[in-house]
């Protein structure tokens, strides 16, 4: 519980950090508003992920922790991957492989599919 809980407050308090970036420093890298839109989307994600793994924390408790586990692995994957490869394309032009992004959009809705199949079930 405390190990997602602190993934969590991680990815909030980085989300928080970068979303003050791009509202304030990334204007100054960047022409396109298109690309200002992707960086804040990068950020939402990371923000709703991080407040999951506080849901993910909880489920630890009261469900089953291999189902719940799981499901943690493939949001933190998913959230990471997800967010950042946008800021990489953003920030430093940088596309590592391109399908990183949708390939962890899927990861993080197979974590939420898998912590709604936990929800099925009982603590073992």
């Amino acid at each position: 519980m405390r190990f997602w809980t602190f993934i969590g407050a991680l990815l909030l308090a980085s989300g928080v950090a970068l979303g003050a970036y791009g509202a304030h420093g990334l204007r100054s890298i960047v022409e396109l508003p298109r690309q200002i839109e992707a960086f804040e989307y990068g950020v939402l994600y990371q923000l709703v992920g991080g407040l999951g793994f506080f849901a993910i924390a909880w489920a630890s408790q009261h469900f089953n922790k291999t189902l719940v586990n799981l499901s943690g692995i493939l949001l933190l994957i998913g959230t990471v991957g997800f967010s950042l490869s946008l800021y990489l394309l953003i920030i430093i032009h940088w596309r590592p492989y391109p399908l990183v992004t949708p390939i962890s959009g899927v990861i993080m809705i197979a974590a939420w599919l898998v912590l709604a199949l936990a929800a099925l079930t009982r603590k073992s």
